[in-house]
C-alpha cells in the first residue's frame, strides 16, 4: 500500500511539472487509469502466486521435494572432485570435469601415427591407410572429414612394421546417427606379424563394449548411458602386460596382467547393424602414440615435463574434459612438492598465422595456470606462463605426426 501511495504522490508531482502539455482533466483521467491498471496487476500477481503454490503443492503430494540447498552442498567425490575452473570475470577455462573424475587415460607422448583426414580427396580411399577388405571412401559430414564404409570391412593405418611399443595409446573417433537407427559395431583390433587377429575392443550398438584377447572375452560391459547422436571416441592405454580401454569418458576394461600378448599391428573393423543408406559407418581422427616416462621422471631427468595430455579444440584455449588425469597428476606433483615452481609454456604447430599461434599458445598456458590455481589451490606465485606459438618445434611441421607432436604444453622447472 505504501508503494501505491508513493507512486500516486510521485505521479501527482510529475503531473504538476508537465501540466502545461495537457489539460488538467486529461491529466487526472490518465493518472487514474494508470493507478487502476497498477492495482489490478498487483492483485492479479497475488492470485497467480496463490495458484502456483496450490499447483506445486498438489504435484508434490506423496513425493518429498528435494532440498535444493542441500543438493547444492553435495560433498560426494563425484560432485566435488574438480569443479570447472574459472578465470577472473567468470570466463570458463575448462569444460566441466565432473564426468571425468574416474577417467585415468593419458595419451602417449610421442605420436607415431596421426590422421584427421583433413587433406584427403572426397570420394577417394584414405591415402594413409591399407585396405584389408570392404569398400571405404572419404566423405564430409557433420562439419568434418570421415572414412565411410558402405559394407562390412577393415582397414589398417600405415604404421611402422614391428611389435607395438612397450607402452602405447590408441584413440579413434566414430559417429553415431541416433534416432531410430541402431548404431553399428566399431572395432579396434590387434594383429600378429601375419595379419591374424590376436584380440580386439569394440563398441556394439552404442550400448556396450567388449574386450577379447585370443579366444577369451576378458571384459564385457554395458555402458552407463547409451551413446547419443554425435561423435564418440574409443581409447586404448596399454603396456606389455596391462590393458585399459575406454568409450568416451567411461573405462570399459581394466586388465592388470596379460601373458604372452605381443601384437604387431592395428586394424579397424566396421560392421553394419543393417543396410541403411542414410546411416553410414563413419570413422574419424585416429591417433596412435608411444607412451613415455612419468611426469616426475621427466622433471628429474630433463628439468621439464612435455605433455600432449592437456587438450583443446582447434583454435580454442578452453581445456577439454579429457585432460583431467594429466592435470590431476600435475596438481598432485605441485601439492607434494611445495617448493616446486613451474613455467607453463604453450606451443602450437605451424598451421595458421604466426601472431594467431603466439596469442593462442599464451592463452592456453594461462588457462592451465588458472585451472591449477582454482582446483588445486596452488599459490599463484609458483606458476608462470609463456606462449611460444610455432617458434620452438620439437618435430617437423611437414607431417600430421610432426604437427601433433609440436602441439603441446611444457612445464619447465624454475
Amino acid at each position: 500500500m505504501r508503494q501505491l501511495i508513493r507512486f500516486f504522490m510521485v505521479a501527482l508531482i510529475a503531473a504538476g511539472l508537465i501540466g502545461f502539455t495537457q489539460p488538467a482533466s486529461a491529466q487526472l483521467g490518465s493518472l487514474k487509469k494508470k493507478i487502476k491498471n497498477k492495482v489490478e496487476k498487483k492483485a492479479d500477481d497475488k492470485v497467480d502466486k496463490k495458484l502456483d503454490d496450490a499447483v506445486d503443492k498438489a504435484a508434490g503430494d506423496g513425493e518429498k521435494k528435494p532440498d535444493e540447498s542441500k543438493a547444492a552442498k553435495d560433498t560426494t567425490e563425484e560432485k566435488t572432485a574438480k569443479p570447472v575452473a574459472t578465470a577472473k570475470g567468470g570466463t570458463a577455462t575448462a569444460e566441466d570435469m565432473n564426468l571425468y573424475t574416474k577417467y585415468d587415460f593419458i595419451p602417449g607422448d610421442k605420436v607415431i601415427f596421426y590422421d584427421d583426414l583433413a587433406n584427403e580427396e572426397m570420394g577417394e580411399f584414405p591415402s594413409r591407410w591399407k585396405l584389408d577388405r570392404g569398400v571405404f571412401e572419404i566423405v564430409k559430414q557433420h562439419g568434418q572429414n570421415w572414412i565411410m564404409c558402405t559394407d562390412k570391412g577393415a582397414i589398417m593405418p600405415k604404421i611402422p612394421v614391428g611389435p607395438l611399443p612397450p607402452k602405447y595409446t590408441v584413440e579413434m573417433d566414430f559417429y553415431i546417427k541416433g534416432g531410430e537407427s541402431k548404431p553399428h559395431w566399431y572395432t579396434i583390433m590387434w594383429t600378429d606379424n601375419k595379419g591374424e587377429e590376436l584380440g580386439y575392443i569394440n563398441c556394439t550398438y552404442g550400448k556396450s563394449a567388449r574386450l577379447r584377447i585370443g579366444s577369451k572375452d576378458i571384459s564385457s560391459k554395458e555402458l552407463q548411458n547409451p551413446l547419443s547422436q554425435g561423435k564418440h571416441t574409443m581409447r586404448i592405454m596399454a603396456t606389455k602386460t596391462t590393458i585399459k580401454c575406454y568409450v568416451d569418458n567411461e573405462r570399459v576394461a581394466n586388465v592388470p596382467a596379460v601373458e604372452g600378448f605381443a601384437p604387431y599391428d592395428l586394424k579397424v573393423e566396421t560392421d553394419p547393424w543393417r543396410d541403411e543408406p542414410d546411416n553410414p559407418m563413419l570413422v574419424g581422427t585416429f591417433r596412435y602414440a608411444e607412451g613415455g616416462k612419468t611426469l616426475k621422471q621427466q622433471l628429474d631427468e630433463n628439468g621439464k615435463i612435455v605433455t600432449h595430455g592437456i587438450l583443446f579444440d582447434s583454435g580454442s584455449d578452453k581445456i577439454k574434459g579429457e585432460s583431467y588425469k594429466t592435470l590431476a597428476d600435475i596438481g598432485a606433483l605441485l601439492t607434494d612438492n611445495p617448493s616446486l615452481r613451474l613455467s607453463i609454456e604453450g606451443h602450437t604447430d605451424s598451421d595458421g598465422s604466426d601472431d594467431a599461434n603466439l596469442k593462442l599458445s599464451q592463452n592456453r598456458s594461462a588457462s592451465v595456470r588458472t585451472y591449477l590455481i582454482d582446483n588445486y589451490k596452488i599459490d599463484a606465485g609458483r606458476l608462470e606462463t609463456k606462449g611460444f606459438g610455432e617458434s620452438k618445434p620439437i618435430d617437423v611441421n611437414t607431417s600430421a605426426e610432426g604437427k601433433a607432436n609440436n602441439r603441446r604444453v611444457e612445464l619447465v622447472k624454475l
